[in-house]
């Protein structure tokens, strides 16, 4: 044990004896992969409209509940607005080519009708409650919110749906607060909450930010690990072979089994760690993007109850574990270093197909998911962020991971003593 101890700190002092392989190692991929999440909001709006900015949504005579709403509400706030009366909106309407093109841009269109001229909106939706509150049975109202963007365009409609979803419904709730008069305490006392509850709202930011989230931590994880992975196992073991440097190794009192341990020891911890640090930038990111872009993959507010953070902290060495052992079988199979390298190089093509096929699908992973090596790691992380992870899950993930990986280690060891 303690050769094997002697192996494992050597390695990682090696791994620290430069500052540049260190950086690029442990926060060179975490920073790259976090830094492309925060760019495809803009690059997703560029492509869709020309513009890397999203364009604000203009809002046509805009009521004074509705303004004061915008500045009660924080949600409201991860939109910009651009307040127009209606002659203004009309006068800007009539050039037909510059308002097509403006819409093509992503620009959404929030239009306040009172249905009757001689009211505003907040005179109408006041009115109406006026007669429900004295029992009319036929009251009625005719003002209605217009929404409207370029429905041919990916950014426009997303925008216009988040922001029917965040900020529209929750405002028509708002509306009996706001104008509802004796209507809004008949029979009753008036409920009132407290203008920030942090409960209330960080429940609704992580629902929204986790289910985001699982689309993508998952993928970007496993796109890391294996990196990192074999970046090492090419370092520790291919490399130091062909420059000869591990048959001098092996001629030490110091056994083969033991070496191998030791460096393979050394590749879960530093991939561990580093892992670790990519899931904490992953983190921060979420939780300081305020605006909530509509296209953002880490939207705000990501976070994970302690059970649920451990259950993704020990999938990853435990993957580690099994991705280690199928880069060193690899190696071990090989003997010309570039062979090595390109063949090592080639499952990244299956994590990045892995990433994108999470990203996109629309449905939970079936049960025969768990029972595929390193692809259960990816289902299992994805649905904790969900909430919806299952004991069984996290028993059959680890335990056939973990199992493959010593089986594996065992068949590459026996055949390369055999030798």
């Amino acid at each position: 044990m303690r050769k094997i101890a002697t192996i494992y700190i050597w390695e990682i002092k090696k791994l620290f004896s430069s500052w540049r392989r260190t950086f690029t190692l442990f926060l060179l991929p975490a920073i790259f992969l976090v830094a492309m999440l925060n760019v495809f909001p803009l690059l997703i709006n560029y492509m869709s409209t020309g513009t890397i900015f999203s364009k604000p949504v203009t809002v046509v005579n805009a009521p004074d509940s509705f303004i004061r709403y915008i500045d009660e509400t924080t949600d409201a706030k991860a939109f910009k607005y651009d307040f127009k009366s209606e002659d203004e909106y009309h006068a800007f309407a009539a050039n037909k080519n510059e308002y097509r093109r403006q819409l093509r841009k992503g620009m959404i269109i929030c239009y306040f009708s009172s249905g009757r001229s001689s009211r505003s909106f907040d005179e109408e939706i006041s009115s109406y409650y006026e007669d429900v509150s004295s029992e009319n049975t036929e009251a009625s109202s005719k003002a209605v919110i217009y929404i409207g963007f370029d429905a041919n365009s990916l950014t426009s409609n997303t925008r216009a749906l988040q922001f029917e979803e965040t900020v529209i419904k929750d405002y028509q709730s708002c509306l009996i607060d706001y104008l509802g008069g004796d209507f809004s305490v008949i029979g009753s006392t008036l409920f009132e909450t407290d203008t920030f509850n942090p409960v209330t709202k960080f429940e609704d930011f992580r629902t929204v930010a986790n289910n985001s989230a699982s689309r993508v931590v998952s993928g970007v994880l496993m796109i890391l690990m294996y990196y990192t992975t074999y970046s090492l196992v090419i370092d520790m073991f291919a490399s130091e072979r062909d420059r000869g440097f591990m048959d001098k190794l092996i001629l030490t009192p110091v056994s083969r089994k033991k070496i191998y341990f030791g460096k393979i020891l050394a590749i879960n911890t530093i991939v561990t760690f580093s892992s670790c640090i990519t899931l904490i930038l992953l983190f921060l990111s979420s939780w300081l993007n305020r605006n909530n872009d509509a296209m953002s993959l880490l939207p705000f507010g990501m976070f994970l109850t302690p059970d649920e953070l451990l259950i993704v902290v020990f999938s990853i060495p435990i993957t580690v574990l099994l991705m280690t052992a199928i880069c060193v079988s690899m190696v071990f199979s090989l003997y010309n270093i570039q062979d090595i390298t390109v063949n090592l190089q080639l499952p990244l093509i299956y994590f990045l197909g892995d990433f994108f096929l999470q990203m996109f699908r629309g449905t939970r992973p079936t049960t025969m998911e768990y029972f595929i090596p390193v692809h259960n790691t990816l289902e299992l992380i994805s649905e904790t962020f969900k909430a919806q992870d299952k004991a069984w899950h996290v028993i059959v993930v680890y335990l056939l991971n973990l199992g493959l990986a010593f089986a594996v280690f065992a068949t590459t060891f026996r055949k390369e003593e055999s030798k």
